[in-house]
C-alpha cells in the first residue's frame, strides 16, 4: 500500500474511533468530489451533522502554537464556501516513522499522535493557484469533547 493511502486510512481509524467514543458514527460519501471524506452524523436531537475532510501529517510540522497544514487549493476553497452543512478540516498528527503510529497489546491499542481541527467557514479568497498553508490552532484537538462540541454548535446552527 502506498504510504499516502496508509497515513488517510490511520486518519480515518483515529477519526472513527474519536467519534465512537464521543457517541457519534461516521458515513462515507460514495464520491469525494467535494473534499468531503467522511460525515459526522448524531441520531439525537435534530439529528445534527458535520461534513469533514480527513488528512494526515508528520508530527514534525507542529509549531509551538499550530499546525501549519498545506492543503490543495481545491479543498481550500471546498471548505471555506457557505454550505447548509458544516465542514471542518481534519489533520491527524503521526510519527515521522511509520512503525511508531500504533502500538497493541491484550490492555491497550495507542494510536498516536493527536487530531486537530479547524473551520474554514468565512475563510478569505487566496490568490494562490496550487495550494494554501492554513494554520490549525493546537489547542484545537479532534478529541471526545471537541466532537461534542462542534456536535453542539452544529445543533444550534452556529458553526
Amino acid at each position: 500500500m502506498h504510504p499516502n493511502d496508509k497515513k488517510e486510512r490511520f486518519s480515518m481509524a483515529y477519526i472513527a474511533a474519536v467519534a465512537a467514543h464521543a457517541g457519534f458514527h461516521i458515513a462515507k460519501p460514495e464520491l469525494d468530489r467535494d473534499s468531503i471524506d467522511g460525515i459526522l452524523l448524531c441520531d439525537e436531537g435534530r439529528r445534527p451533522r458535520i461534513e469533514f475532510q480527513a488528512k494526515a501529517t508528520a508530527r514534525d510540522l507542529l509549531g509551538d502554537e499550530t499546525l501549519p497544514f498545506p492543503l490543495s487549493i481545491k479543498n481550500y476553497d471546498d471548505l471555506r464556501r457557505d454550505c447548509v452543512v458544516p465542514r471542518v478540516l481534519i489533520v491527524v498528527a503521526l510519527p515521522a516513522n511509520e512503525e511508531d503510529w500504533l502500538d497493541q497489546s491484550e490492555d491497550a491499542l495507542i494510536l498516536r499522535h493527536c487530531g486537530y481541527w479547524a473551520s474554514l467557514a468565512g475563510a478569505p479568497e487566496r490568490e494562490n493557484t496550487a495550494s494554501v498553508t492554513v494554520p490549525i490552532p493546537r489547542h484545537q484537538r479532534f478529541d471526545m469533547n471537541a466532537v461534542k462540541a462542534l456536535m453542539a454548535q452544529a445543533q444550534e446552527e452556529q458553526l
